[in-house]
C-alpha cells in the first residue's frame, strides 16, 4: 500500500513537473551500472561489468546510449592504471563519475547501480523481447540456463524471450566475433526494445516499472534527481524521441595490452573517443 501511495504521488509531482518546466536544451547525462552476477542484493564489493552512459537529449529528441567497455583502461582519480569496471568497487559512485567526466569532458548528473537480477521481472512485464539470434548465441543461452527453461528458444532466428532468456543473452560472453564489444551490443538491443515499449505506457505504469525495479538499485541520486530523471524520460518517449547507440572504444580507437604485469586490458585512445562522442552529441543528424 505505501509503495502504491509513492508511485500516486510521484506521478503527480511529475504532471505537475511536466506541466510547468519549460523546453529543456540540454543533455543531462547519467551512468548506468550492472553487476554482472547472480546475487540477489546489490553489492559495493562487485566489478560493474555494464557500464553504460545515459544521455537524454531533450534537444534533439532522442536517448543517447553509450556503452564502456569493462577491460578498458583508465586511471584511477589517483592517477593509477585500473580498469574502468573497478572504479566503482575501489572508489564508489563519486570515483567512478570523477574519472569518466574527465576523460569524456561532460557533466554526470548521478549514477544507479543495478543487480541485473532484477530486471527479469521487468522484461516480464512488459511482455519480453524478440530478438534474432545465431547458432552460437543460442548455445551460450543454454549453456548458462543449463538447458533447463520451459521457454528456451528451439534453435537460432527470430525467438520471443522472457526476463530469464534475456538475461542469458545479455551475459553471453563468449560469443561473437567482438567479445565484449558483441555482449554490449546485445545489452542495447535489449535496452532499446525496452525503450520502444515504455512508449506504449502511461505515467502511472511508468512508475509502476521504476517501483518494480527500484528494489535492486542502489544510487546517489536524491528524491528530486529521480522526479527529473522520470519527467524527462517520459517527455521523451511520449514526443517519438530516436534511441541511438554508441561504444567506448569506438574501432581503431584501441589496442590490446595490460594493466600491471598479467590483467589483459584496453589500451584506450580516450582523447579520439571523447572527440567521436562530442560530435555525436553536437550533431542531431549523427
Amino acid at each position: 500500500m505505501l509503495k502504491r501511495f509513492f508511485g500516486i504521488l510521484l506521478a503527480l509531482g511529475l504532471l505537475f513537473a511536466c506541466a510547468l518546466a519549460e523546453e529543456n536544451t540540454q543533455v543531462k547525462h547519467y551512468l548506468l551500472l550492472g553487476e554482472d552476477g547472480y546475487a540477489e542484493e546489490v553489492t559495493d564489493d562487485a566489478r560493474t561489468d555494464t557500464i553504460v552512459l545515459v544521455s537524454l537529449d531533450s534537444k534533439y529528441n532522442r536517448v543517447v546510449m553509450t556503452s564502456i567497455l569493462r577491460d578498458s583502461r583508465i586511471n584511477n582519480p589517483r592517477g593509477n592504471e585500473t580498469k574502468v569496471n573497478l572504479l566503482y568497487k575501489n572508489h564508489g559512485f563519486d570515483g567512478i563519475i570523477s574519472c569518466l567526466e574527465r576523460d569524456l569532458e561532460l557533466e554526470i548528473e548521478g549514477a544507479v547501480l543495478i543487480n541485473f537480477e532484477n530486471v527479469k521481472p521487468v522484461i516480464d512485464a512488459l511482455g519480453g523481447v524478440d530478438i534474432t539470434i545465431d547458432e552460437n548465441e543460442y548455445i551460450a543461452i543454454k549453456k548458462i540456463l543449463l538447458g533447463s527453461d520451459p521457454n528456451m528458444p528451439e534453435g537460432p532466428g527470430l525467438v520471443h524471450m522472457t526476463g530469464r532468456i534475456a538475461l542469458a543473452y545479455m551475459r553471453a560472453r563468449q560469443t561473437g566475433e567482438g567479445g565484449d564489444f558483441s555482449r554490449t551490443e546485445r545489452q542495447r538491443k535489449v535496452v532499446g526494445q525496452l525503450f520502444d515499449k515504455c512508449r506504449e505506457l502511461s505515467l502511472l505504469e511508468l512508475v509502476g516499472v521504476y517501483n518494480q525495479v527500484s528494489s535492486g538499485m542502489k544510487m546517489n541520486l536524491s528524491a528530486m534527481d529521480i522526479l527529473g530523471v522520470l519527467s524527462q524520460g517520459y517527455g521523451l518517449m511520449q514526443s517519438g524521441a530516436d534511441f541511438v547507440e554508441f561504444s567506448i572504444p569506438q574501432s581503431g580507437t584501441y589496442s590490446y595490452g595490460t594493466v600491471g604485469t598479467s590483467s589483459s586490458a584496453l589500451l584506450v585512445n580516450w582523447k579520439t573517443n571523447r572527440t567521436r562522442l562530442h560530435e555525436l552529441l553536437d550533431n542531431p543528424e549523427s
